[in-house]
């Protein structure tokens, strides 16, 4: 088993934002679909802050290629919320 498959998710994102000069706290980089189902969209014309494989969920772990945003390329989804008046 190599060093990388043998951290988490966690550990590898650290590793990434550590090099990259960037303090991670655990819920300020999360890939595109952790901040979907979070709320937040990622902000138009944003670039992927870095790219790397971490584990999948489900029985069949494996690595798969995934792009990490940071909470500073994210804003909060807006929700349209159409009232019906009833007369």
């Amino acid at each position: 088993m190599s060093k990388a498959s043998s951290k988490t998710n966690h550990e590898i994102i650290s590793i990434i934002a550590n090099a990259k000069g960037f303090s991670y706290n655990g819920d300020n980089i999360d890939t595109f679909g952790g901040w979907k189902q979070r709320g937040f969209n990622i902000v138009k014309g944003e670039k992927m802050f870095a790219q790397t494989r971490l584990w999948s969920k489900g029985i069949n772990r494996r690595f798969i290629l995934k792009n990490l945003f940071t909470i500073e390329q994210v804003a909060e989804m807006e929700v349209n919320v159409e009232m019906s008046i009833s007369v």
